[in-house]
């Protein structure tokens, strides 16, 4: 096992985030999204040890998202704490929080927990925002389950005039506004944002109008659909004013050196991690809420066989083109295709293998993915390198 126990801490004058990749070509960061029960410490140590990998390896992001009260993501409820805990392992790669449910949250605690991050990293902090879905998760914030789409967006203006001028103005406890000073200070002026987007085109095109990246993934849609949605919010950034933005695609990761020897490790793991899923849709509908993206429950998913036979087809589809699972070669064909369809980045959700030195082990070859990525942009089209990322 991989001894994580006393990584060398970084300084908060440490460097701060690599430049973005060129807008030619494709970064790669890795995404963490356990499925753990009482196993939440290997999970910590696999997070860790693969945080620190990436970083040495020049990889552009890490991301650890924000979930509640179940075991698909339940290791991750405050993604500031997991963060922070990054900042301590690593030294160039930027943090990012993937995504922040910020209906669930004051702006203002939101704005003092990653200046935090961003202090400590010297200057790496980044977050994604969601609206969140989960009926259940709203026990946390009640009130605001039925507005959570509307206030996301109100979230993401007051967050950007928090972090920025370092002051929060609001109701007080009597009714009357008071304007505070936030403390600590970021070191970033402003604070990277990206918004959480599937299946509504509608959200591409409102994150292009707010001036926000995009973070994405191909779990109900393909790479035909999502090549419009890509192009609907570059134009929704233009008429906007802003710059082209950054669309990050998360796909499921595990590179070995044959085709077969990938599946063989990653299928099972992965059937594992969609049961797991699926059962907390099921839980969300049952609760009477919806499924993920807003899809409607259906009631075969309380029935073990059905939810088998979803994972059987969920691995299928997954194998078949809509992760990085295979080879070297297989995987650099895939993900210039995800290149093709205009994204930016691909998060590489690695620890659905639930083994640190089996997912350890495959980011060296992720690696020459990353590297044969850049090799052929490189080669092909001569891009210069600097060019900016989105806000």
């Amino acid at each position: 096992m991989t001894d994580v126990s006393s990584p060398a801490p970084a300084h908060p004058a440490a460097p701060g985030p690599a430049p973005a990749p060129p807008r030619g070509g494709l970064g790669f960061g890795l995404f963490f999204f356990a499925a753990v029960g009482d196993g939440a410490t290997e999970a910590y140590r696999l997070l860790l040890a693969s945080a620190a990998r990436a970083d040495a390896l020049g990889f552009d992001f890490v991301s650890t998202p924000e979930r509640h009260f179940h075991r698909f993501g339940g290791a991750f409820p405050n993604p500031a704490v997991t963060s922070a805990a990054l900042a301590a392992v690593t030294r160039r790669v930027q943090l990012r929080a993937g995504s922040v449910v910020t209906p669930l949250h004051h702006p203002a605690r939101v704005v003092e927990d990653f200046a935090v991050v961003d202090g400590i990293s010297g200057g790496r902090a980044a977050i994604c925002v969601g609206s969140g879905w989960n009926v259940n998760d709203f026990v946390l914030a009640p009130d605001a389950y039925a507005t959570r789409r509307e206030r996301v967006v109100a979230d993401i203006a007051a967050i950007r005039r928090a972090w920025s001028s370092g002051r929060w103005t609001g109701r007080g406890p009597g009714g009357d506004e008071v304007e505070l000073d936030l403390f600590p200070r970021p070191v970033q002026r402003e604070l990277p944002l990206w918004i959480t987007a599937s299946r509504s085109e509608e959200t591409f095109r409102e994150a292009g109008r707010l001036g926000t990246n995009v973070l994405t993934h191909l779990e109900n849609q393909d790479l035909d659909a999502l090549t419009g949605k890509i192009a609907a919010y570059r134009r929704a950034r233009a008429e906007a004013g802003f710059d082209a933005g950054r669309v990050t695609v998360m796909m499921h990761t595990y590179v070995a050196d044959t085709d077969d020897a990938a599946r063989a490790v990653a299928v099972p793991w992965l059937k594992r991690y969609l049961l797991t899923a699926i059962d907390l849709e099921a839980r969300a509908v049952g609760a009477g809420g919806s499924m993920s993206g807003g899809r409607q429950g259906r009631d075969f998913m309380t029935r073990q066989e059905a939810r088998e036979r979803l994972a059987e087809l969920g691995v299928n589809r997954y194998l078949d083109g809509t992760s990085l699972i295979g080879s070297v070669e297989r995987c650099a064909g895939v993900a210039a295709r995800v290149r093709a369809a205009g994204a930016d980045e691909i998060a590489c959700l690695v620890d659905f293998v639930g083994d640190t030195d089996t997912v350890l082990d495959g980011l060296d070859r992720l690696n020459a993915v990353r590297e044969r990525c850049g090799a052929d942009v490189d080669a092909g089209a001569g891009v210069s390198v600097g060019a900016g990322a989105g806000v």
